[in-house]
C-alpha cells in the first residue's frame, strides 16, 4: 500500500460522515415535470470532470503523492506516512535549546506563551530554541521526560514520519489538529537534519497560529485536559 493510501485509510476511519440525504423522490419529481438542466450545470460538470482527471494524473506520480501528504500539515507540523521508519534509538537529547526562565522566554518568543494550570504539575524547566523560535516546557528530565510541551509558530518547521502509528483528526476549542498514538513515530527537523523517536503526541494549531505539541505517555483525554488548562 502506498504512502497516500495508508494516510487516507487511517484518516477515513476517524472521519464522521453526515447522513446521506433522501434524493430519490426529488429526482423523480423533476423528471416527471420535464425540467431542463439549469444552464450553469454544464460548465460545472465539465470543470469537475477536469478536476478529477487532474487529480488522477497527480496521484500517479510518486513525488506528487508526497506533496499531497503535505496537506495533512497542522500549523508548524507536516505529517507524512512512510513505508519504513529510520533506524533510531531513543536518546536523552531532546533538542530543546537554551534553558532559561519563563519571563526570558516570553521576551524572546514572537507569540504569546501559555502554561498548563493543572493542579499537581510541578513547575517545568523552560527552554527556548532561537533558530526555530520554539518554546518548550519539560517535566522530569531529558533522560526521563514525563511530559514535554512545545509551542512554535510558522509553517513546515517540524515533520512527523509515521508508519504504523494511528492518526486521529480532532478539534478542540477552536483549534484543529491530530492525536498520534499506537506506536512510535519520528520527529524530524528538516532544516537541521535532527530526528528522534517519540510516542503519543497531541498536535493542535491554536486560532492565533501557534502550534502546540503535547508529548507524553498519556491518553488523548488527558492530553486534551492539559491543553485546555493552558493559560
Amino acid at each position: 500500500m502506498s504512502e497516500l493510501e495508508l494516510a487516507l485509510t487511517r484518516i477515513g476511519r476517524e472521519l464522521d460522515y453526515p447522513d446521506t440525504p433522501e434524493l430519490q423522490a426529488p429526482v423523480r419529481q423533476r423528471l416527471a415535470e420535464g425540467r431542463r438542466p439549469v444552464a450553469w450545470r454544464r460548465p460545472l460538470v465539465i470543470a469537475l470532470a477536469a478536476l478529477v482527471v487532474a487529480v488522477a494524473a497527480v496521484m500517479a506520480v510518486p513525488q506528487a503523492r508526497s506533496a499531497i501528504l503535505d496537506w495533512l500539515g497542522i500549523g508548524s507540523v507536516t505529517v507524512r506516512y512512510v513505508d519504513e521508519l529510520p533506524k533510531l534509538e531513543r536518546t536523552g537529547d531532546l533538542g530543546l535549546g537554551e534553558e532559561m526562565s519563563l519571563s526570558e522566554a516570553r521576551e524572546r518568543a514572537s507569540f504569546p506563551i501559555k502554561v498548563p494550570t493543572i493542579e499537581g504539575l510541578d513547575d517545568p524547566k523552560t527552554y527556548f530554541r532561537g533558530e526555530i523560535g520554539q518554546v518548550s516546557f519539560l517535566y522530569g528530565s531529558e533522560d526521563n521526560p514525563k511530559l514535554l510541551i512545545t509551542q512554535i509558530i510558522g509553517t513546515g518547521t517540524l515533520e512527523k514520519l509515521l508508519h504504523e502509528t494511528n492518526l486521529q483528526i480532532i478539534t478542540a476549542d477552536g483549534a484543529r489538529g491530530a492525536w498520534l498514538s499506537g506506536g512510535e513515530h519520528v520527529l524530524f527537523l528538516p532544516g537541521l537534519g535532527e530526528q528522534r523517536l517519540v510516542g503519543n503526541v497531541l498536535i493542535l494549531e491554536r486560532p492565533d497560529g501557534v502550534t502546540i505539541r503535547i508529548e507524553a505517555d498519556v491518553s488523548k483525554a488527558e492530553a486534551l485536559r492539559i491543553y485546555r488548562s493552558m493559560r
